[in-house]
């Protein structure tokens, strides 16, 4: 998944209210851009970095309930509190591993090509929004259309969802999830998705190696 490039930001929307999702989301990918655009900074220290701006501006509880689905209603209180941060932490190596490769890897090579363009912002009552957004890169003739799925959580929006070309990221791992759960059972599913930890941060220090945990079951979602 690709969720910001080190180029241009599109246009400009500086008359954007402080609480406006879409203001948010261009800040939010700025700062990302700034992470990939500091000289000298080690691997490690930009994943820190980037992990610290994704726990700001995404509502991991919200996602790990929705990703479940029917599920979560089945989870004992326990089971819950511990999936939560373990969701949290798949998430975040899942998309610091593919920020690496497609930034690290191709965008840095490639610095000014790629380009964000903040389309528009949609509302679904004072609370729920869509932002639009159309990412250009290199590699592909046509735009990727990104859009955040946002909800205002105490003044200020955070992301619980976000789709490419129309795909639902959380909707992708959901049907995932569903068929592990339905087939091996909820204690088999956490232990795939250690393995796939371990799998992503083994990519994210040897880049040019293929992960080695089992891709069975939970598969990357982010493609």
């Amino acid at each position: 998944m690709i969720v910001a490039a080190p180029a241009s930001s599109g246009r400009s929307y500086g008359s954007a209210s402080p609480d406006d999702p879409l203001k948010q989301i261009r800040e939010g990918l700025g700062q990302v851009i700034a992470v990939f655009q500091k000289k000298g900074l080690s691997l490690v220290a930009r994943r820190e970095e980037l992990r610290k701006l994704a726990e700001e501006h995404f509502d991991f509880t919200d996602m790990a309930k929705s990703v479940l689905g029917y599920h979560w209603r089945a989870l004992s209180p326990e089971q819950r509190s511990s999936f939560v941060p373990l969701f949290t932490t798949f998430i975040e190596d899942a998309f610091l591993s593919k920020l690496q490769d497609y930034m690290v890897q191709r965008i840095q090579q490639e610095s000014g090509v790629a380009r964000i363009d903040y389309l528009r912002e949609a509302f679904d009552g004072p609370d729920y929004a869509q932002v639009f957004t159309d990412l250009t890169v290199p590699e592909q003739k046509d735009p990727l259309h990104v859009n955040y799925l946002v909800h205002r959580i105490d003044g200020s929006w955070r992301i619980y969802d976000l789709t490419i070309d129309a795909i639902s990221v959380i909707g992708n791992y959901r049907n995932q999830l569903d068929r592990v759960l339905n087939n091996q059972g909820y204690d088999k599913l956490l232990v795939l998705m250690r393995e796939k930890i371990n799998g992503f941060r083994e990519h994210m220090e040897h880049p040019g190696k293929e992960p080695t945990a089992s891709r069975s079951g939970v598969e990357n979602a982010l493609s």
